[in-house]
C-alpha cells in the first residue's frame, strides 16, 4: 500500500518535471544546441574543402587553420570520420596529413591513433615504414599489435605474421582478439593452407571467442578449397546453432556458391528460395547476390523474377543493379535479354554514364564473335558519354589478344590507358606469353612502351622481355642502360639473359 502510494508521487514528480522542461528549460536547450552546431565545422564542409585543395596539392592542414580561423570548431571526432571517409577512397596522403594534424595539436594523444598511422604508412610508404613507426611507440596496446599484425597478412608476409600473432598471445593480447584470428583465417587462405583454418577455429573456441560472420565464412572456404562438402555442410549447420549469425546472409551465399561449384543445384536452389522467400528483409546488395547466385545455378527465370522483386522495392536507376542483372544475362548467354535491359539502362541513365554497364554487353557480343554489333555498340557509348570508354576497349583489347591480332589489341589498350585504365600486374602474362610465343621482338617493345605509360617496367617485365630477344635470337645493346635506368636490381637469372642479348654492354 504504501510502495503504490510511493510509486505515484513518484510519477507525478516526473510528469511535473517534464512539463516543467517542456514549458521553460526545452527551448533554452533547443537553442543551445543550435549555438553549438553553428560553431563547430561539420564532416561534410571539411570534406568539401580538402577535396578542394586536394586537386591543387593544398595540405590538409592549411584546410583546417582556415575553418578556425572562420571561428569554427575542428572536433577529434569529426577528423576521425574524415579519416575514414578518406581512407576508403584510397587518399593515404590526406589521411597521413590529418593524423599529423591530430599528433600535434591535441595535446592528450589517445593510444588508438597509433594503429591508424601504422595501416597507412604500410599503405602510403610501404611495410618497412610501418614497422619502424612500430618500433618507436613506446607502449603497444592489442590494437597496435594487430594494426601491425594486418600489414604482415596484406603482404602475404606469413613468418612475420605468426610471429607477432605468437609474441600478442604472450602478452595475453590474442584470446580476446577476434579480428586478429580473422586476419591469420584470411591469411591461410590466401598462402593456399586451407588445413591450417580449422586449427585457429578450435583455438578460438577453446579461448571461447565468438565467430562472427567472417570466421565462419573462411571456415566455409577452407572445406571448399579442400573439396570437403560434407565439410561445408557441418560448418553451415553448426551456424544455424549460432543465435549471433543464425539468419547471417554472406554465410549463406558462401554455402550456395559451394554448391553451385560442385554441381549440387538442388542443394543450391533449397537455400535460394529460403534466402528469396525472405526478401522484405534483403537489401538491395543481397538482391543483387541473389541475382548472381541464381544465375551460377543457371535459373533464367529466377533471375528475372528476383530482378523485378528488386525494383520494386528499390529504385531502378541505380547502376550496380543493372550491372548486376547484366552480368547475370552474360553469364546465361540470354543476348536479346541483355539488349533489352541495356537500353532499359540507357533510357534511365541521367548522370554519369558508367562505362562498365555498356562493357558487358561487348564482352557478351565478342564471346559470340559479334564483332560488328561490340563496334556500333562501343561507337554509340562513346557519343553518350561523351569521352573514351575504359572498360569497353579492354574487352576488345583481351578479345583481338586471344584472336593473336596484335596490331588492334595493342590500339585498343592505348585507348584504354588514355581513359586512365592502369593494368594489373598480374594480368600481363598472356600478353608476355604471346609475344615471346611469336618471337615478336618490335610488338613486346610497342607492348612495353605503352606500359610504361602507366607504370615502370618491373624486373618480371625484363625478364619477359630479354627470353623473347633470346628465343627471336635478337640483341638489344641498351637493354642494360635500359635496367639500370629502371632501377631493376640485376639477379644471376637476369644477368645470364643479359649475356646473351647484350654481349659485352656496360
Amino acid at each position: 500500500m504504501h510502495q503504490a502510494l510511493k510509486l505515484k508521487k513518484m510519477k507525478v514528480s516526473t510528469s511535473i518535471a517534464t512539463r516543467i522542461f517542456n514549458t521553460n528549460l526545452r527551448p533554452l536547450f533547443r537553442q543551445i544546441s543550435t549555438d553549438t552546431a553553428a560553431t563547430v565545422a561539420t564532416k561534410e564542409h571539411i570534406m568539401n574543402q580538402i577535396y578542394k585543395v586536394g586537386s591543387t596539392g593544398g595540405k590538409v592542414s592549411d584546410v583546417l587553420q582556415r575553418i578556425i580561423k572562420k571561428g569554427q570548431d575542428v572536433t577529434r571526432f569529426t577528423l576521425i570520420d574524415c579519416f575514414k571517409d578518406l581512407r576508403k577512397k584510397g587518399r593515404y596522403q590526406q589521411c597521413l596529413e590529418i593524423l599529423d594534424w591530430l599528433e600535434k595539436d591535441i595535446t592528450d594523444l589517445p593510444g588508438r591513433d597509433f594503429p591508424l598511422r601504422i595501416d597507412i604508412l604500410h599503405k602510403l610508404k610501404g611495410l618497412d615504414e610501418a614497422e619502424d613507426y612500430f618500433d618507436g611507440i613506446p607502449s603497444k596496446s592489442r590494437y597496435v599489435y594487430g594494426s601491425l599484425l594486418n600489414c604482415y597478412c596484406t603482404d602475404l608476409e606469413t613468418d612475420k605474421a605468426f610471429a607477432t600473432f605468437k609474441e600478442m598471445d604472450e602478452m595475453g593480447f590474442a584470446a580476446s582478439n577476434v579480428l586478429a584470428y580473422n586476419n591469420l583465417l584470411n591469411l591461410c587462405l590466401k598462402i593456399k593452407h586451407p588445413e591450417m583454418v580449422p586449427q585457429l577455429i578450435s583455438e578460438m573456441k577453446q579461448n571461447h571467442l565468438p565467430l562472427n560472420s567472417h570466421a565462419y565464412s573462411f571456415w566455409i572456404q577452407s572445406y571448399r578449397l579442400l573439396g570437403d562438402v560434407a565439410g561445408v555442410e557441418r560448418v553451415f549447420h553448426e551456424a544455424q546453432e549460432d543465435i549471433l549469425v543464425k539468419d547471417d546472409w554472406v554465410i549463406h551465399s558462401n554455402v550456395v556458391s559451394v554448391f553451385i561449384e560442385f554441381g549440387q543445384f538442388e542443394k543450391a536452389l533449397s537455400h535460394l528460395e529460403k534466402l528469396e522467400n525472405d526478401s522484405d528483409n534483403l537489401s538491395r546488395n543481397s538482391f543483387q547476390h541473389l541475382i548472381s547466385l541464381y544465375a551460377g545455378a543457371g535459373k533464367l527465370d529466377s533471375v528475372i523474377r528476383t530482378w523485378n522483386k528488386l525494383k520494386s522495392k528499390f529504385k531502378v536507376e541505380h547502376k550496380q543493379s543493372y550491372l548486376s542483372l547484366l552480368q547475370a544475362l552474360s553469364r546465361l548467354d540470354d543476348i536479346k535479354g541483355l539488349e533489352n535491359y541495356f537500353h532499359e539502362w540507357e533510357s534511365i541513365c541521367k548522370k554519369h554514364y558508367d562505362d562498365r554497364v555498356p562493357a558487358v554487353v561487348i564482352g557478351a557480343y565478342l564471346r559470340h564473335d559479334m564483332v560488328k554489333e561490340a563496334e556500333l555498340l562501343l561507337k554509340d557509348a562513346t557519343e553518350k558519354a561523351g569521352k573514351v570508354l575504359r572498360w569497353p576497349h579492354v574487352k576488345f583489347m583481351k578479345y583481338y589478344l586471344e584472336k593473336g591480332q596484335t596490331e588492334c589489341a595493342l590500339k585498343h589498350m592505348e585507348a584504354a590507358i588514355v581513359s586512365k585504365w592502369k593494368p594489373l600486374a598480374e594480368k600481363l602474362d598472356p600478353w608476355f606469353q604471346h609475344f615471346k610465343d611469336e618471337k615478336d621482338v618490335v610488338g613486346l617493345e610497342k607492348f612495353c612502351e605503352l606500359l610504361k605509360r602507366t607504370q615502370a617496367l618491373d624486373i618480371k617485365a625484363y625478364l619477359w622481355l630479354l627470353e623473347t630477344y633470346v628465343d627471336a635470337e635478337k640483341t638489344a645493346p641498351d637493354m642494360r642502360q635500359r635496367i639500370k635506368k629502371d632501377g631493376i636490381i640485376v639477379t644471376p637469372e637476369l644477368e645470364e639473359l643479359l649475356e646473351r642479348v647484350c654481349p659485352g654492354g656496360v
